[in-house]
């Protein structure tokens, strides 16, 4: 069913909700990452409506379907409305059930900072691949660049310097991304650095977590390092990190995709048990 919520600002986000109705046990907030759209995600909410558990889900501001210069978030507080938003709606709307946010790559950097900052009254987290540590460093060159108009001109946008390549092992899916029209390549000067003062600001503060929380990484992920992910787990004993041996970027896109899911629902299982 299309979703949609209004920030305001004026911004109208746009997504789904699938629901396995009167069957349903728990419910999904999903966020997605840099560049793509919740539409990626639908064959996925489709294993999760299969297994009980709703999926809801909104392009960011600035990506899909939703409003907004490409690639950019002015501020983190859209972020936050937009998470506020979603939980309160998923809480009326499924009295009574438990709520998970899941958060991939720039997703994961949202619900984490999210998690440790509003402490929200949630069941738990999964996050994949969050941004905490990139896999390639970016240009000092444009980095200077970037923090010097960053006051002056904050939705500029530069290309993320994404390789489709290092999404997945399956080719289908880096095929899919590139010909994909509501994909796109930018990242505003003010994401980057919310974005990156987020991932710091979680790596410091991971003792502050309060739910408990599932994290997976890929070894071999070449867009977001799994020393991130080691990081903010060794900080906290909330938090469940299972690194996946040969997994690209995309876990939920990689050839053992069953077997990632799997261990999602049996996870959520035990936190609703």
């Amino acid at each position: 069913m299309k979703y949609s919520i209004k920030l305001r600002n004026g911004q109208i986000l746009s997504g789904f909700i699938i629901s396995p109705g009167e069957s349903t046990r728990a419910n999904i907030i999903f966020i997605h990452g840099l560049g793509e759209h919740i539409g990626r995600y639908t064959a996925w909410a489709e294993l999760f409506r299969n297994a009980g558990i709703g999926f809801t889900g909104v392009d960011l501001p600035g990506h899909g379907s939703s409003d907004g210069r490409r690639g950019h978030i002015r501020n983190y507080s859209l972020a936050d409305e937009m998470m506020d938003l979603l939980i309160n709606h998923t809480g009326s709307a499924f009295a009574g059930l438990p709520v998970f946010l899941y958060g991939h790559s720039l997703g994961g950097n949202i619900v984490l900072d999210y998690l440790l900052r509003k402490s929200p009254e949630i069941a738990g987290a999964v996050v994949t691949s969050p941004w905490l540590v990139l896999g390639v460093q970016p240009d000092r060159f444009k980095l200077a660049m970037a923090s010097a108009v960053k006051y002056i001109l904050p939705a500029l946008t530069q290309p993320s310097g994404l390789n489709p390549e290092h999404l997945s092992r399956d080719r289908d899916v880096v095929d899919s991304y590139i010909s994909d029209r509501l994909v796109h390549d930018r990242i505003s000067v003010s994401l980057f650095h919310n974005a990156a003062r987020a991932a710091d600001n979680s790596l410091s503060g991971s003792s502050s977590l309060k739910v408990p929380l599932l994290l997976m990484h890929g070894s071999d992920d070449q867009i977001t390092s799994p020393e991130g992910s080691r990081k903010f787990a060794s900080g906290n004993d909330l938090t469940e990190i299972k690194i996946w041996d040969g997994g690209f970027h995309e876990l939920h896109n990689e050839p053992f995709r069953e077997e990632i899911f799997l261990f999602i629902t049996d996870w959520i299982n035990r936190m609703c048990a």
